[in-house]
Order: structure tokens, then sequence, then C-alpha cells
């Protein structure tokens, strides 16, 4: 493929000593004249298998999370490690992988990544944002710095078929339900164009529902073992004050922020320098767009293999359910799954047998992965789906094929080149299913052909084809991120037309007239043609007009179908990760006490003057069902895709006006007294049991 357009690299050059710096840049994009027949020929950036191995030095663990500091707080000054890509000091971004890559609550892809390392020096008082700061000091389901809502018992949702796909569709790929700088160049490479019934509880009280061989992995090497916990030590005085920063950093706001606001500071933070605007213009949807950071501890807090030996180890993961076992070889896509769970011998024997290992709900496991899904989701309004792929040195873990989610493959360690092509039909761009797997010759050539190296990112629409392979010395681990699955204008469709049809049929005697007698002798496959008579072509106007007349949806039908989509999302969605400022605002920090007589005395109480608003903008969904008016929300989710039921309150029409109340303040507070309701009892009572759901949080504490 022929590259036209120019290449863009920026590099930060030190300046004075009071620590200014100059920014030069080279920005360089590959364009395609003519996507629509880009499926012969491709481009290629990339040189064969072999590849220019770079060593890059270690750099401080947390000048990822002071970047993310600067970037969620707005801070537009640069620090002498930080790449400034414009004039917002947005640093580094992320790549998730489409083809090995998202499952975690969601969904799965097939592609590793490769190790780099960069230098940067973290000064001592460095200090970031404890909401985007992911640490590996917890691998169990809770963070030291956030808390996730009490796990609730419930009736599992109905389990579904298991199946071993390759895309990154956590939902079908997945097991069923209940078991689940100083360098950065942009680069890019445009592409053609529960059956069961869900449970409620009522308004205004609150719900009481609160084989295969065995393999083995040779014994580590001690000294390797002595120096790297050496190295952990001199890092731990570093990390106490980053922790004491934590702790005493004014986080004074976190209750007044807007969470579509910072889940869009996060997609920055990913694609840094590339703002969120540069991106849905130029690339959604549209263009492959690669981020190379040369900051190898960019993504290094999110997964690590030690992570994921503890992980394994702390946590009952099984084979299929939690953990795939994959080979491609001479074009044979196998998976090697034994039964039962997956401990750390079993799955790293595999591992140095050269097979990748596919992690499909790591966020259940990673509190730092999955803040960053929880928080990008109130973004896309939508399930932020994880994938975790660990492919071993010169392998390939998934064969060709294509997924039906936006991909975002972050690089954590090695290098994995990675190759994109055209689908062979055009009617694949933007698919709304994954795709089987292709063989070579099915394919044309890429049209991207490049190495990610620890710190980079890719993104790739839907629909693109796409394969990565490890290099002969060079093992890799990445994570493939997935948004936007089943979220096109065609499901809207689909959701609408049917309900359009039924009322019009209802309304209009017209469309309940019979069919004319001649239309038997003049439509139909055997009487079109060349040459058509007058009545054929009266009776086809005679149905277009009908179509025009009776089908067109009004704007209530079309509020109709949308909140239905929406009613999915409640479904799917991570619970919120609870912040500390939050826990004191919320029922998730409410303590309950007993008294002398045993009475339990609760420590809150909700009066007319109590500011309150909700916790997420997108946290309850105001859904009509029939002649039914249910709030659906999903603070009581699992973590582990719809594992239970959806969760809902019905409540009387009376009292939509409060909850639209609150969804149109947001972010601001409402006082109780300012609720549309007609009593003072019945305000407090419609709060208060919202609050005690988790979907309201209080301006003050209310401790």
């Amino acid at each position: 493929m022929v590259h036209n357009g120019v290449v863009i690299k920026e590099e930060m050059q030190n300046g004075a000593p009071n620590g200014n710096r100059q920014l030069s840049k080279v920005v360089k994009m590959c364009s395609m004249s003519d996507v629509s027949s880009s499926s012969g020929s491709g481009s290629s950036s990339g040189s064969g298998s072999s590849f220019d191995e770079q060593a890059d030095n270690e750099m401080d663990s947390f000048a990822m999370a002071r970047q993310m500091e600067k970037l969620l707080n707005g801070n537009d000054e640069e620090d002498d490690d930080d790449v400034g890509g414009s004039s917002d000091s947005s640093e580094g971004s992320d790549a998730s992988d489409g083809s090995e890559a998202t499952a975690g609550s969601d969904a799965s892809d097939d592609d590793d990544d490769d190790d780099a390392t960069a230098s940067s020096e973290a000064s001592d008082d460095d200090r970031f944002s404890v909401e985007y700061s992911p640490t590996d000091s917890s691998i169990s389901g809770s963070s030291p710095v956030a808390i996730m809502p009490p796990a609730v018992q419930r009736r599992q949702a109905p389990k579904r078929a298991e199946n071993d796909l390759n895309n990154n569709n956590n939902k079908n790929s997945g097991p069923s339900a209940a078991k689940q700088q100083k360098l950065g160049v942009i680069k890019s490479c445009p592409l053609p164009s529960s059956n069961a019934a869900p449970k409620f509880c009522p308004l205004p009280k609150a719900s009481n529902k609160m084989a295969a061989k065995a393999k083995s992995c040779p014994l580590p090497n001690r000294q390797q073992q002595q120096q790297e916990e050496q190295q952990q030590k001199k890092l731990q005085p570093v990390k106490n004050k980053v922790v004491r920063g934590l702790e005493e950093s004014a986080r004074k706001e976190v209750h007044l922020q807007n969470s579509i606001e910072e889940g869009k500071r996060v997609l920055h933070w990913l694609l840094n320098p590339i703002t969120p605007e540069t991106f849905f213009a130029q690339y959604w949807e549209k263009n492959a767009c690669q981020v190379l950071r040369k900051r190898a501890q960019y993504f290094s807090k999110l997964i690590s293999m030690k992570m994921i030996d503890e992980m394994l180890l702390r946590n009952h993961l099984e084979f299929t359910t939690n953990i795939d076992i994959t080979s491609y070889e001479n074009g044979v896509r196998q998976t090697h799954n034994p039964e039962g769970r997956a401990m750390p011998p079993v799955v790293w024997g595999f591992y140095n047998d050269n097979c990748s290992i596919r992690i499909l709900n790591p966020s259940t496991y990673l509190p730092g992965l999955r803040q960053v899904c929880t928080v990008m989701q109130e973004y896309f309004h939508c399930l932020v789906g994880a994938n975790v792929y660990l492919t071993p040195a010169n392998s390939q873990g998934f064969a060709p094929h294509y997924d039906d989610i936006e991909a975002f493959v972050l690089q954590v360690e090695g290098r994995k080149r990675w190759r994109l092509y055209t689908p062979p039909q055009s009617s694949d761009l933007l698919a709304r299913n994954s795709s089987g797997n292709y063989k070579q010759e099915q394919l044309g050539e890429p049209i991207f052909d490049e190495v990610l190296e620890p710190g980079d990112i890719l993104y790739f629409p839907r629909g693109t084809v796409h394969q990565a392979v490890t290099e002969k010395q060079q093992h890799s681990l990445h994570i493939t991120l997935s948004v936007y699955q089943q979220q096109a204008y065609a499901n809207l469709l689909e959701e609408l037309l049917p309900t359009v049809l039924q009322r019009a049929i209802k309304q209009h005697l017209n469309l309940r007239r019979g069919l004319p007698l001649n239309i038997w002798q003049h439509l139909g496959l055997a009487n079109g043609g060349d040459t058509e008579s007058v009545e054929r072509l009266e009776l086809v106007q005679h149905v277009q007009q009908m179509m025009q007349q009776y089908l067109l949806p009004s704007a209530g039908q079309i509020d109709a179908a949308v909140d239905q989509l929406a009613k999915r999302f409640q479904h799917e969605a991570l619970p919120p990760v609870i912040l500390p400022e939050e826990q004191m605002r919320t029922v998730f920090g409410s303590r309950s006490e007993t008294d002398a007589r045993g009475n339990c005395l609760g420590d809150y109480e909700l009066t007319e003057k109590t500011q309150v608003r909700l916790l997420r903008a997108n946290i309850l969904r105001l859904v009509a069902e029939g002649t039914n008016l249910r709030v659906y929300y999903y603070t009581e989710n699992a973590l582990e895709y719809r594992k239970y039921e959806a969760n809902f309150m019905e409540i009387h029409p009376n009292e939509a006006p409060a909850v639209e109340a609150f969804i149109k303040a947001y972010p601001n507070y409402l006082k109780i007294s300012e609720l549309p309701l007609r009593s003072k009892e019945r305000r407090i009572e419609v709060a208060t049991a919202l609050w005690e759901h988790g979907l309201l949080m209080t301006k003050k504490p209310f401790k």
C-alpha cells in the first residue's frame, strides 16, 4: 500500500535549568486513495519477521501515576519526564488488542505485546489522583484506596452455552453467565469506508438482599528473585511516600465530578497526545491508529506476570470460564483447555510449551484495571470489556479474524508485531458479529504492519481483520479493551421498527385491509424482470407509499427504543468503584450500631434540607415497561458478566418526575425539598429509597 501524507514524531529536548523544554513535532499519517479496493493491496511499514530491538532505561513505576494525575486534574504544565503532544500536557497512550483481547467482564481478543523500558525520574513529591492510580499491591477484589459495593445474595441468571471464539466479545467468547516521554509517534492507517423475569423492589422500601496431562514450570532463578526483591525494597520508600501523598492530597472535589467527563479524561490518558476530539474526528470507526510512546512503564500498574501468578493463586479461576490456553501453528488454531481450576504450575507449564494464555475477565480480580473500565463505561455508555493476552516468544495464539468491538490494545510487556487487513467482504466493515478464522491466502496485503512496544497503544475499528505474532526473543503481554459492541443504528432500528409496525397496525385500518387479488400475478420472483406491467408498478408504489405514510416513528417511539438499549447497559455494566470521598456520602459507608437493648441504630437521616445527586451520570435508567415504570440500575451488579438478573425498582407514575429531576440536575445537587412530589414525607421516602440502593450521594458526609 502506498503511504501518502506526513509522519509525526514528538521529541522533548531538555532546555534551561528551570525545566523549560522545546518541543519538536513531526506528524506521520498514512492514507489510501481508494479504500474500497484496498483488500488486495496494503501498506507495510514493517519488514518481514525480524525487528530492531530497542533497549530502554528503567523508568520509575510511579511516573505513570503522575502523568495521570496531571491529565485528570487538567494541569497543562509539563514535567521533565513528560511528553506533550499538544498544548494540553496529556502523556502516553494505551493500546487495546483486538485479536487476543477483552473478555473482562465482557470482551475478548487475540494478540500480545512485548517488553520495552524507558527512563524517567519521579520526584519525591509525586502525587496523583487515587481514582486513577492502579496499584499491584492488591490483587483481590478490593483496593486499598477504593472499595466495591458489598456483595448481595440473589438468584443467578440462566446459564448460557459456552463458546471458544477468537473475538473480543466477552459476552459470546466467554463462559456461561454465571462463571465466567521523550518520544511520541502517532501512526494511522485508514480502513474502508435472560429470559428469566428480573427481580425488582418497589419504592420506598429498600431490598433486603444485601484432565489433561498436568504440566509444570521450572523453579525460578533464585539469584534473579533476590535481585527483584532488592529492587522492590529500593522502590518501597518512594511507594510509601506516594501513598502518603494520596492520603494527604486534596481530593475535595471528587463528589462534584462529572462521571462522563472523568471517563473522557481516562480515554485521553490512554490515547495521549491524541485528544478525544481528534480521535473521534479522524480515527473512530474509520482508521487504525498507533501511538508509539517510549514509556515502558505506562501500563505496568495494570497487569504483570507476577500479578497474573498471584491472581491465579489467590482466586479460583477455571479453564474455559476464566482462562484459555491457545495455539496457532501451521495455519491450525487450537484450544488446549483442561478441566477444573487453573493453578499457576499448570498454566505456566502450557506457557513454557509455547501456548498463549488468554484471561477472559481480569477486571474481576485486578482493581486497577477494573477502575479504568468502570470509569470509561460512563463515557461510552456501554460495557468496557478487558482481556489479557500473554504470548511466549516466537509464537502466535490466534488465527487471523475480525471482532465486533472497537479495540484498544495496550502493550504492557515485550514486543508484538501486528498486521491489519481490510475484510474480504465490504459488508464486514464495522461488523456486527465476529468472524471465524481466516486462512492467510484469503487475505490481501496488510494495510498496517507495525510492532508494539511497552507503553504503546493501538486502536482499530470492528471488522478489521488482524493477527499478531511475537518476535524470536521477546514475549508479549497486552490488554485489549473493547467498547461499543452491538451499539449501532442497526441495533436501534431492530428495537424500534417492530414496535412502530405493531402500533401502526392498531391505529390504521388500511394496514388491516386484504391484499389485492391480482398481487400474486404481478409480484414475486417470477413476475419481475425488465418488462414491468402497469399493474406491477402500481402495486409496488402503493406498498412504498404505505411504508412512508404509516411507518415513520414518532419521537416517543424512538425514546422508548433507546431506553430499551440503555436497559441492556444497566444489566451488563460493572458495579462502580466507590472512592473514599464517595463512601462517606453513600450507603456504602453506612454502619449501623446497636444500643443496650439490642435495637439497631442507623447512622444517617435524610431531611428536606439534605442535598443529594446521582452517584454517576448513567447509574440508573427510567424505562416504561408496558403500563409499569421501572428504574433500572447497576450498583448491585456482579463483577462477572450478567451473573445476576437485571436490578430494578418499580415506581408509581407520580414518582417519575422526581427521578427525572435527579437525571436532569446531574452533576449538580438538589435539595430533597425541591423534588416535584406533593408531600414532604413522600419526597424523603423516595430520596431515602434511592440512597439506600446506592444511587444517590449526599453533598456533605452524613457522619
